[in-house]
């Protein structure tokens, strides 16, 4: 149905806007290369005739009109922007399949009823504005107040992120296309991963509280030494963490005051995340993490939560849908859960959402090494044009 070779091309050029050599991408939000990428799809998008618009935040719309007047748009997409030293698919790859889906909708004669919308979001890659904020913006789940010195920084107002709010009732549904970004699929050699769910993140901030002092004149005996603590506190949380297999975590940031090699730490700080399909599981883990904190550190802690995202169901008639199109193309499928955070998470607060995976080369990804195989990528892009027209279908 599609044209792989165009797809592929483009999908590729696109990769190099931001690329550097021996470091990977460089292509962050609101950045000048962000700006130069964005320019282009919305370039394809106006060559291809969709109608190009953009919202007070910088998300990227491309729209196809349907046959029946007022009915809500299906709408399909991922993220423009590109962790430091990441790949070229992860976010762009669904941007370019939904624009190539559109070319393809219409190339064919195929009349959807439905609108069909391309978006291109910014700032789903953490950062300041804590991850998936352009599909937060439209769904209207900017809650938590944003320092004036970042919103200053991304040229934002507090007005423009509510303006961007999104009237759900002017969509049918979501669907993203994305690299796993682990190596279920890879490992197993099944093209195509229909997900179910996409686990919820927590993030603490946890400081330990210990005390300065000569690292040559303090006997050991004697010294608050908050590096030790800390890592003592996280050896027995990670002993735990190993008796279960309903989340993942992870300690990524890991700080020592003042950080000299002749002072003793006087304070340690480290950034946990806690990930699971079920917000009751990430609740039960934090408060066995507070226990241990309260019980077995040795010295003072104070805990701070800096992001909570729920975990989401996605939709079961967007899965039926999406495995009906592996079975018209012949592309063997399996549903499975997401490890990872997506715009589809947002989304799915406000409209049916439904994600399509394509495997990980070695589950490798935010990373320059991230890769997939270009007859991979096509099959993923096949499988979701072929979904928008099932998705048609079936919501009215």
């Amino acid at each position: 149905m599609i044209s792989g070779e165009r797809f592929l091309s483009d999908l590729e050029t696109l990769g190099t806007i931001g690329w550097v050599e021996g470091h990977g991408m460089d292509r962050a939000a609101y950045s000048k290369n962000y700006e130069e990428a964005r320019t282009f799809v919305q370039k394809k998008m106006e060559e291809a005739g969709l109608s190009t618009s953009m919202d007070e935040v910088g998300n990227l719309f491309g729209r196809m009109e349907g046959t029946e007047g007022g009915a809500p748009a299906i709408m399909a997409g991922s993220h423009l922007d590109a962790v430091p030293g990441g790949g070229k698919y992860d976010g762009p790859l669904g941007v370019m399949a939904a624009l190539e889906a559109a070319r393809a909708i219409r190339e064919r004669g195929i009349a959807l009823r439905h609108p069909f919308e391309v978006v291109g979001f910014i700032a789903e890659e953490g950062g300041p504005l804590g991850g998936t904020f352009g599909s937060r913006a439209l769904t209207g789940l900017v809650k938590d107040p944003i320092p004036e010195e970042v919103l200053n920084q991304f040229g934002l107002t507090v007005e423009g992120i509510q303006a961007a709010r999104r009237d759900p009732a002017s969509l049918c549904c979501y669907l993203e296309l994305h690299i796993e970004q682990g190596p279920y699929l890879d490992r197993r050699g099944i093209p195509i991963g229909i997900p179910t769910g996409i686990v919820g993140i927590s993030r603490y901030a946890v400081t330990v509280e210990g005390e300065t002092n000569h690292a040559g004149s303090t006997p050991m005996k004697e010294r608050k030494d908050a590096m030790r603590h800390a890592t003592d506190l996280l050896n027995k949380w990670f002993a735990w963490v190993d008796t279960r297999d309903d989340f993942v975590c992870n300690v990524g940031v890991f700080s020592l005051h003042p950080g000299s090699v002749a002072i003793v730490p006087g304070a340690a700080e480290f950034i946990l995340e806690i990930r699971s399909l079920k917000d009751a599981v990430m609740e039960e883990a934090f408060q066995r993490f507070k226990a241990l904190c309260d019980c077995e550190a040795g010295l003072p802690v104070t805990v701070r939560r800096t992001v909570w995202k729920g975990g989401t169901d996605l939709a079961p008639g967007l899965q039926d849908a999406a495995e009906r199109a592996c079975g018209a193309a012949g592309i063997p499928c399996v549903r499975m859960p997401s490890g990872a955070s997506h715009d589809a998470n947002s989304m799915a607060h406000v409209t049916p959402s439904g994600m399509i995976f394509v495997p990980s080369i070695r589950g490798v990804s935010h990373s320059k090494e991230e890769a997939t195989s270009p007859e991979d990528l096509a099959r993923g892009a096949e499988v979701l044009a072929r979904t928008i027209i099932e998705a048609d279908k079936i919501f009215s």
